[in-house]
């Protein structure tokens, strides 16, 4: 029975570590190491949302997890996407946050406010400044656990009713709205100059859009939504499919959300620097061997493989043979987010001395194919 005790001592001191290890908090800094990896081994922020961006995986939401629960759900995933077979994952608080809130919108302030003891939403709005068209009565909040409020602050300040002024957490993110008008078109979100514009001279999505400075590097372009009025759901516009233009009423909302997810692209293998680069729309192979260093003397490139994720868990292989793109007989090879090009290399230099004179023909083929966009 002696064994039974000693198990049973074993268990319950794992509960205990466990429940005296810290969760994570938005805005602590945790270092993400993945052994053999260089390129997602590094100290990660947690931002506002409880999210942190890792290459390969995407977006992980951190915030009340342990640290040996985060690293636990990095090595599931790294295994599904079948990066690693059974990767050594560990995560560690390196520097824990300071208790903050964020105030965006129609304020004069807006950005990170260290939390106060006791402050309520009010009071981060007082340090936060709202304009004089700020909408007090929509005021919108959001708690690190999901947790969504609309909150009438006109009405706390007119009446004192608490309900509507709640007290604060570390991590909320507090919005104001600017205040609807039947003479203003509002754009919001991954535009360059947010605001309000006359409806005048704003009356289609395009006319609005250019007047607030046009959209950012990292605005969806899929997903615009116009708020309008009387809909009870926005109006949602592609602007890349977009044939013609979208008019628009006095009094609309547009909103260009940024993407929430960086895609990337893995090379590996004969390349001069392998490992994750970036991915953007359009990107070709010459393209992506290009941003890795373009390949070793020792690259096989009538053979390159790009690994495709596609549905039901499945990859897709595709198999390159840059000899041809070079030559013309073949159009270069378009790219997806999310793609692992796999470059072989000989195992053993061959012997014949017309090798050195096609890896350069093919470099300098690469080379060209680059530089002609």
């Amino acid at each position: 029975m002696r064994w039974l005790l000693i198990l049973a001592l074993w268990v319950w001191a794992l509960g205990w570590a466990e429940a005296q290890e810290p969760t994570i908090q938005p805005g602590d800094k945790i270092r993400i190491t993945v052994e053999g990896d260089e390129s997602l081994s590094r100290v990660y922020e947690v931002d506002s949302r409880g999210e942190i961006l890792m290459p390969l995986i995407g977006t992980l939401k951190a915030s009340g997890k342990t640290p040996s629960a985060l690293a636990e759900e990095i090595r599931q995933r790294l295994i599904e996407g079948r990066f690693y077979r059974d990767p050594k994952v560990q995560v560690e608080i390196v520097q824990p946050a300071r208790p903050v809130v964020t105030v965006a919108g129609a304020v004069r302030r807006a950005g990170e406010l260290e939390l106060k003891p006791g402050w309520r939403v009010n009071d981060a709005l007082e340090a936060a400044s709202p304009t004089n068209v700020a909408d007090l009565t929509a005021v919108r909040l959001e708690r690190a656990d999901g947790t969504k409020l609309t909150l009438n602050i006109l009405r706390y300040r007119q009446s004192g009713e608490e309900s509507e002024n709640p007290l604060l957490q570390a991590g909320d993110r507090i919005f104001v709205p600017l205040m609807p008008s039947d003479r203003n078109i509002i754009v919001l979100g991954a535009v360059n100059r947010p605001g309000t514009y006359d409806f005048a001279e704003a009356k289609t999505l395009l006319q609005a859009i250019s007047l607030a400075g046009g959209t950012q590097t990292e605005a969806d372009l899929t997903q615009v939504s116009i708020k309008r009025a009387g809909l009870a759901e926005p109006i949602i516009v592609n602007l890349r499919t977009l044939a013609g233009d979208v008019e628009l009423q006095a009094g609309d909302q547009i909103l260009v959300p940024f993407r929430r997810v960086r895609q990337f692209i893995v090379v590996r293998g004969g390349v001069r620097q392998p490992g994750i680069i970036n991915y953007t729309e359009g990107m070709t192979l010459t393209q992506a061997l290009d941003a890795a260093g373009g390949p070793t003397d020792r690259a096989i490139l009538e053979k390159i493989v790009i690994s495709r994720p596609v549905a039901g868990g499945r990859t897709q292989r595709i198999t390159v043979n840059l000899l041809e793109v070079a030559q013309g007989s073949r159009p270069d090879e378009p790219l997806q987010g999310g793609d692992t090009v796999e470059v072989p290399v000989i195992r053993e230099r061959r012997s014949s001395p017309e090798e050195p004179l096609r890896v350069v023909w093919l470099l300098l083929s690469i080379i060209y194919l680059v530089t002609r966009r």
